[in-house]
């Protein structure tokens, strides 16, 4: 989930040459790091030292206040063009071949239509003060001066307007939620939606985690209204709740919850991060925070891993410039140990699945930032996974940002979609942007098949929109950092129509102008039969406009009967 929450990731560099300084310039698009090697996960053979259990987090968040948010990471660079020196013929000569060959030495080589061409100056320039922490050499002047030169002499000057027709034949009625209570919290910060799922796995409603507040809401089934939407729990401080998920923790055949937590709204390097479990209890809810140091927790999925009767937990912890990392969390007796499945920053999304049917869960995880891949981390049984790449995308200006399972074809096995619409590195809306599947055929996975196309798609969701019977997709948009006297342009919720064989779609547009869906979810809420659409807001103020700007924490398009 690639955003402000999650932030941006730059660079390490192994090399110190002229081809290095100019690989640099390829990277700062998404934050480069280079390949570090995969960390085994070893066995467990005896159980550590107990920690302390912290249970029932309670403390309130500030009512009525904001937390800052500081943007220090999109400001404009120090370094100006004027400060570079023109390049020379022998060093124009030369440009392509050098920044072609260096980016392949980190990924596929960037290409320069990833960008328009006003958009790389600021790219390049503000890498030149992004190699300190690593102790690298900044680039010089002139590498500066020739990278700028190639990537503007090849860039287009705009990048394509991908827009779709408007729904004519679905109708909704466009309903705005705020939790009573937090009016004075209007500027939302919605990080993920779920169903809600009680005893024996029944559907009660849904559940909203949410930055600002750092709460957790829910809305139950029933009528769709500013009062259905309260905290859940109460006011709990869950830490900058990014991704929450479903799971039986203590095996009483309850769904508990599980929480990713940031640890703060701003990217950085502290393990300020860390995971929570709510347990089902007769009576209500119980919290318990695992007492573990993490990097800026985004992602969480929970299976007993290695088979030993207790439930273990996934998570990516996404760094700024590190530590991000891919963690298995070993469950020894309530007690955790942190385990590294990879240790390379750019985690955005992991689910576990038991691909090959061997009765354990293997682990299936995005990696974003220059790597752009998707990796599946076959469980042995033994406490050691083995690392397959399944899919490598086709640059690493894809801006990868989100994963899910579903059976999209409904053949039986479950296969995976994956979205892509992260702005928030370079701020550019890309024609490439939108929703992909990946089909599963046995054991394996086969065919990348486009569904949708949405600059800024930055979530999905999967459910039968139209009632004919297949699963339907819909597409939000979150460009909040684009500023809002642009949004016009842009289309920011579709969904495209399955056609029958999940192989061929009809994308139709729903909204405009408002890209700010930082989450979606599909569920008949109020139980009348017809499919709604719920986004969650994240609203980032940047612009003029600021009085049309929607400010509701969620967004439901309540579905009406057809005609």
């Amino acid at each position: 989930m690639s955003n402000e929450f999650i932030g941006q990731n730059v660079i390490v560099l192994v090399q110190k040459s002229f081809l290095t300084h100019l690989l640099i310039f390829c990277m700062v698009l998404t934050g480069c790091t280079a390949e570090r090697p995969t960390v085994p996960v070893e066995k467990v053979s005896e159980a550590p030292e107990p920690a302390p259990k912290a249970e029932t987090a309670v403390t309130p968040s500030s009512k009525g206040a904001l937390p800052e948010e500081s943007l220090s990471f999109l400001m404009e660079p120090k370094l100006k063009r004027t400060d570079l020196p023109e390049p020379t013929d022998e060093q124009i000569a030369q440009a392509e071949n050098l920044v072609m060959g260096a980016c392949s030495r980190c990924h596929s080589p960037l290409p320069a239509d990833a960008l328009p061409k006003a958009a790389w100056e600021k790219v390049i320039l503000s890498m030149a003060e992004m190699t300190g922490p690593w102790d690298q050499p900044p680039p010089t002047p002139e590498e500066l001066a020739i990278a700028l030169y190639w990537y503007e002499k090849e860039a287009p000057e705009s990048l394509e307007v991908v827009r779709h027709p408007a729904e004519e034949e679905l109708q909704f009625e466009v309903i705005g939620l705020t939790p009573r209570g937090l009016e004075k919290e209007r500027i939302p910060a919605v990080s993920d939606i779920m169903l809600l799922k009680g005893e024996r796995g029944v559907p009660q409603g849904i559940l909203i985690s949410e930055l600002r507040s750092r709460r957790l809401m829910a809305i139950p089934y029933g009528p769709i209204d500013s009062g259905a939407l309260r905290p859940f729990m109460g006011p709990v401080d869950f830490n900058y709740p990014a991704a929450i998920s479903h799971g039986d923790y203590n095996n009483d055949r309850r769904l508990d919850i599980f929480v990713a937590s940031l640890g703060g709204m701003n990217p950085t390097d502290e393990e300020k991060g860390g995971v929570s479990y709510i347990l089902s209890e007769d009576g209500g809810w119980r919290t318990v925070s695992v007492p573990v140091n993490l990097g800026r927790a985004c992602d969480i999925d929970v299976a007993d891993l290695d088979l030993d009767g207790d439930t273990d937990m996934v998570v990516c912890a996404f760094g700024f410039r590190g530590p991000g990392k891919l963690l298995w969390l070993k469950n020894i007796q309530d007690q955790f140990v942190v385990k590294t499945l990879d240790e390379r920053d750019g985690f955005v999304a992991a689910i576990l699945d038991d691909v090959d049917d061997d009765e354990d869960d293997d682990i299936i995880a995005l990696l974003s930032q220059e790597h752009e891949v998707l990796i599946q981390f076959t469980n042995e049984g033994d406490g050691s996974f083995t690392m397959k790449e399944l899919l490598r995308l086709p640059h690493a200006a894809w801006g990868s940002s989100d994963l899910m399972r579903v059976d999209i074809d409904r053949d039986g096995d479950r296969d995976l979609l994956l979205v892509n619409g992260d702005t928030l590195d370079d701020h550019t809306p890309k024609p490439v942007h939108g929703v992909r599947w990946l089909e599963r055929v046995g054991k394996e996975f086969v065919g990348f098949h486009e569904i949708l196309l949405l600059p800024g798609c930055e979530r999905a969701a999967v459910g039968d929109l139209d009632g004919d019977g297949d699963y339907d997709v819909v597409g939000a948009a979150f460009m909040p950092q684009i500023p809002s006297e642009e949004w016009g342009q842009w289309d920011s919720l579709v969904w495209a129509e399955n056609l029958g064989d999940s192989k061929a779609w009809d994308v139709k547009t729903l909204e405009v102008g408002n890209p700010v869906h930082s989450a979606v979810h599909l569920d008949d809420l109020d139980r009348d039969g017809n499919m709604d659409i719920v986004t969650g807001n994240y609203v980032w103020i940047r612009g003029k406009g600021e009085d049309q700007i929607r400010r509701d924490y969620l967004t439901v398009w309540k579905g009406q009967p057809r005609p």
